[in-house]
């Protein structure tokens, strides 16, 4: 491994602002698994079909983009594998092959005798030892289910068992910022609240691992929290709580005091529903001064309302509520501009831009030529993108990327 990620490898991940320069930023590039989801979008949280070859193309652009402006990236598929190659490190190589070993699963007929079972599972196990770790990645992600019965044609011992197989993919994969969610104190594993995406928090969480990271906290039942609800900003963060993310899942956050000695504003939203699943979808800082915010959340009755707790310094950081506003009221007493947006920009991903320094955006090029003019108006450096493709798993940039160092 090279010098510099050895470097990076040591440093806490931190998130103090969303406005602060990008330097790491954790990426998950589209593959096989994707494709599962696309063939039935029904039964994945996806918004429409689309060609995976397009999506990997679009992904690429996404990824090269980040990197010219000096972003040091990692793809997940990168951190599974991470130690386990040139001098491997024995805890890394062992762990991935543990975790690739859980995620295969045998199905036995009920024919098949306590023996056999034993001699097929023993058989798994030499076979996870000599795979490659890029090979045990793939076998994580894709999650395969072998159905085993006897042949009753069999000739020989290499023939004497039938087999089918099927797999549970981790389809959602590319949407890195939902697993886990990036503080100023470091990394919070979420806890998914859709069974489609519920496995992806422990393939994140083996990912960290891999790569030296230790996170904070970890999310538990019956609480939830995904991480396009959080937006860090200062000396305050923004924590959505609504579809996705609940109350207990916020509160055992709270609890922990995983934000830090900031204060939280709890953004409630009296409207949940999936279009509007997570805070990116409405709402996004354009910089230190500015955030966006569609107008159909400052009408009456779909204005989001913001809890405010302010930190009390202990032996652990501890919250306690103040007052309750408006989140519009709340940006604007904290002397934010608001840029609105319509409903048919929010629509076409317009808020969900991943923001690489104050003022600077990778966005969505299918949020139109109108919000591009109005961007270089308020003096924003947008580069929006064509995005056409992975926007059918139904989000943008800032919910494909996870910032885990900033500033």
């Amino acid at each position: 491994m090279e010098q510099e990620e050895v470097w990076i490898l040591r440093i806490k991940p931190s998130q103090p602002a969303e406005w602060e320069k990008a330097r790491v930023v954790l990426l998950c590039q589209p593959s096989i698994e994707t494709l599962f989801a696309i063939l039935e979008t029904n039964s994945a949280n996806f918004l429409f079909p689309f060609d995976l070859r397009k999506a990997v193309e679009e992904h690429r652009n996404f990824r090269r983009k980040l990197e010219e402006f000096g972003a040091k990236v990692y793809d997940l598929r990168e951190m599974l594998i991470s130690g386990c190659f040139d001098s491997p490190l024995e805890e890394n190589i062992k762990r991935l092959r543990e975790f690739a070993l859980n995620s295969v699963k045998y199905s036995f007929d009920k024919g098949i005798s306590a023996e056999d079972r034993e001699f097929l599972l023993k058989n798994l196990r030499k076979t996870i030892e000599v795979l490659s770790p890029d090979v045990l990645a793939d076998i994580i992600i894709l999650r395969p289910v072998i159905n085993i019965s006897y042949n009753p044609h069999a000739l020989d011992p290499t023939t004497r068992f039938l087999s089918s197989y099927c797999v549970e993919p981790a389809n959602n994969l590319y949407f890195m910022r939902d697993g886990m969610l990036t503080t100023r104190e470091g990394i919070v594993i979420g806890n998914f609240t859709l069974d489609v995406r519920k496995i992806e928090n422990d393939i994140v969480d083996l990912a960290l691992r891999q790569m030296g990271i230790e996170p904070i906290l970890r999310v538990r039942e019956p609480g939830h929290a995904e991480g396009g609800d959080f937006m860090p900003a200062g000396d305050f963060v923004l924590q959505g709580q609504g579809l996705l993310t609940d109350e207990n899942g916020v509160n055992q956050m709270l609890e922990h005091g995983v934000y830090g000695n900031v204060e939280v504003g709890i953004v409630m939203d009296p409207n949940p529903a999936m279009e509007e699943m997570h805070l990116d979808t409405y709402f996004n800082f354009l910089g230190k001064s500015i955030a966006l915010l569609s107008e159909d959340r400052m009408k009456e009755g779909k204005e989001p309302i913001v809890e405010v707790y302010e930190p009390v310094a202990e032996s652990r950081v501890k919250y306690i509520k103040k007052y309750r506003t408006t989140l519009r009221k709340y940006l604007e007493d904290k002397g934010f501009e608001i840029f609105p947006i319509s409903l048919e920009e929010q629509r076409n991903f317009a808020p969900n831009f991943l923001l690489l320094e104050d003022r600077r955006l990778i966005g969505v090029a299918q949020a139109g030529q109108d919000f591009a003019e109005r961007l270089k108006k308020w003096n924003i450096r947008a580069e929006l993108l064509d995005f056409s493709a992975l926007t059918g798993g139904y989000g943008g940039p800032h919910c494909m990327s996870q910032v885990i160092v900033r500033g």
